[in-house]
């Protein structure tokens, strides 16, 4: 079910006006239909469990802008590589094959702490947001110290079972690692606007060579958020 600014700021008990501030500082998921911003009931449920991992200040962007670095999704994929046929049955053995190939090109990753702190998230509620993918993540962003964000994509050999609410398994793993809590929710919610794109989605879906997948992110990160006003 999607939800209208008003459903969300009555929900989270803030003005009309925060949100679209929300919106404008990419900090919350939300997608556009018809020129109106909607948010799924989902996407917002798991944001919010997110955001009580840290300060209200921070999910709405009351903090220092001294860590600011450019939001492209792109450039964090490029720097946490694609990876392919990742083996696992089961959501844990899943997300731990994952890990140990993350970590090849991000060093900061600690395969076992990261795979507690991860499932402890998942075990809050889980990070599936239809069409089969799903956002892990470290329960506690601090946990992650590294000098610039990256996004680590993996496609696993075979959908498994994510606790998805829409019951739909999972093939598709985004691994968002952001340098602070609030370049998290930014991410976070810039990704999630990319995949309702039906051109990233499917593209997404195919599992495209790299280069394909960088180009067409590329190209509609550029289109989605000029048309947006970025």
């Amino acid at each position: 079910m999607n939800l209208s600014v008003r459903d969300v700021a009555r929900h989270l008990n803030v003005s009309e006006k925060t949100i679209y501030r929300m919106i404008k500082d990419e900090m919350i998921p939300c997608f556009r239909v018809g020129g109106q911003w909607r948010f799924d009931r989902r996407e917002i449920n798991s944001w919010i469990e997110d955001t009580r991992q840290f300060s209200y200040g921070t999910a709405i962007g009351k903090t220092s802008m001294a860590d600011e670095e450019t939001i492209s999704v792109t450039e964090f994929l490029r720097r946490g590589g694609v990876y392919y046929s990742v083996t696992g049955d089961t959501k844990e053995t899943a997300i731990l094959s994952c890990l140990e190939l993350i970590k090849t090109a991000i060093p900061q990753v600690d395969t076992e702490r990261f795979f507690d702190s991860i499932i402890d998230r998942e075990k809050l509620c889980p990070t599936s947001v239809g069409h089969g993918i799903a956002f892990p993540h470290l329960r506690l962003f601090s946990e992650f110290t590294a000098p610039d964000s990256s996004i680590a994509l993996c496609f696993l050999e075979r959908p498994i079972s994510f606790g998805a609410l829409d019951n739909e398994d999972v093939d598709t793993l985004f691994f968002i690692f952001p340098k602070s809590e609030r370049r998290f929710l930014r991410i976070q919610a810039k990704l999630l606007r990319l995949l309702k794109d039906e051109e990233v989605l499917s593209t997404v879906k195919k599992v495209p060579p790299a280069d394909l997948l960088f180009e067409v992110f590329s190209r509609k990160e550029a289109e989605i958020f000029i048309e947006a006003g970025r």
